[in-house]
């Protein structure tokens, strides 16, 4: 038999899904489909805690994406900064409510589905069957069952 692996393995390890896109999975949410606008920030700016410059929002779109896409927190760090700070924040804010109060407010927004977890690579598989082990029915195995 002969496994070949013909695509990218997939980012994500150990075959759980990210803590985020869980959360949405257990909320029975969509994710919003794109970073938030400057009308949907003004509706939940004032949920959140205040920040330096725009890492509260920035942490906000970053978690979004994570939930969007599911690709590990440093895959993100380029677009939206310090993902240590964004992860710190999910965590504090999934807990104590503000995450799905957040979600409330932004009911209307459009959503897209957490992407299904697919572990296993684009595979091809190739073997051979010895003709000489097949049983034809009504005949005895070599072993007499």
């Amino acid at each position: 038999m002969k496994v070949t692996v013909e695509g990218p393995v997939p980012l994500r390890r150990g075959g759980a899904r990210c803590t985020v896109q869980k959360w949405y999975q257990s909320a029975h949410l969509d994710v919003p489909a794109a970073d938030l606008s400057e009308e949907q920030w003004e509706l939940v700016r004032h949920l959140l805690p205040q920040g330096y410059r725009d890492r509260v929002r920035r942490s906000v779109d970053a978690i979004f994406a994570k939930a969007r896409t599911g690709l590990p927190w440093p895959h993100l760090r380029g677009k939206y900064g310090s993902t240590s700070t964004a992860s710190k924040y999910f965590t504090e804010w999934a807990e104590d409510g503000t995450w799905a109060e957040l979600n409330s407010v932004l009911a209307d927004v459009e959503r897209v589905p957490t992407p299904a977890l697919d572990l296993t690579p684009p595979t091809r598989i190739e073997g051979r069957v010895d003709p000489r082990v097949i049983l034809i029915p009504g005949e005895r195995s070599r072993t007499g069952s």
